[in-house]
């Protein structure tokens, strides 16, 4: 009986210890699953990033579709451009 109980208790060490290393040691180890954990937050802040620019960027298109005013205004500053028969004045800071 004693050896019976012997056996089993090695048994039962044996199968805590496998647990133990593969919890510490494994694949799917706590640290590697902590790491993949900050890398899933590193890349959902990377989703909420480009969701807000697309928002913006669809924004702007729906603003170029519509707004003439707008469409002055990037043309203007962005491109340089004038209408027929405007005087352009530009301004050159010193330093």
């Amino acid at each position: 009986m004693n050896k019976r109980l012997f056996i089993f208790a090695c048994l039962v060490i044996i199968a805590i210890i496998a647990m133990i290393s593969q919890l510490f040691f494994g694949k799917n180890s706590l640290s590697h699953q902590r790491r993949v954990a900050r890398e899933i937050a590193v890349y959902q802040a990377k989703i909420d990033s480009l969701e807000k620019q697309i928002e913006i960027r669809n924004l702007q298109i729906e603003r170029l579709k519509g707004d003439s005013l707008y469409k002055a205004e990037i043309l203007r500053t962005r491109y340089g451009m004038s209408q027929k028969d405007e005087k352009v004045f530009q301004f050159v800071k010193e330093k």
